[in-house]
């Protein structure tokens, strides 16, 4: 049987899937740890502002209330902040997400083009067989 020529190609996308499947992967990774962060940082500015009402029914001098009302903007800033790399890490996401199905389909073209290949082989070496039973039997036949 012979070789299948585009071998190397189909390893290269191979190789170029995998790498795809591991920056989605770090991609997906970053996002959790991104949306764990949000979450951390959206309770504790919920907690912030329960606080801050509490020692309001309970007075604050203007020390203590400019005090919470910077560290509550802070949080809010922080907060503003991560959402804006989430969506960043989301889009990113998006995008090796595309490049990793753009590889895998180029990959499954290939691997296609090697099954039909072989294929293609078996069908030769069966009509190469059924020429050579011919002969035989043509042979055998003439004695």
């Amino acid at each position: 049987m012979g070789k299948f020529k585009l071998q190397t190609v189909l390893n290269h996308r191979e190789r170029l899937e995998s790498l795809a499947q591991q920056a989605h992967a770090a991609a997906q990774q970053k996002e959790c740890v991104l949306l764990d962060r949000l979450a951390e940082k959206r309770l504790e500015l919920s907690k912030l502002h329960e606080e801050f009402e509490v020692q309001q029914r309970l007075g604050l001098s203007a020390q203590e209330f400019v005090l919470y009302s910077n560290h509550i903007d802070h949080t809010l800033t922080i907060l503003a902040s991560l959402v804006e790399q989430w969506e960043a890490a989301r889009e990113e996401l998006e995008c090796r997400r595309q490049a990793l199905c753009k590889a895998s389909q180029e990959r499954r073209l290939l691997e296609k083009l090697k099954e039909k290949h072989l294929l293609d082989e078996q069908a030769l070496a069966r009509h190469q067989e059924a020429i050579q039973l011919d002969e035989i039997a043509v042979q055998h036949f003439k004695r």
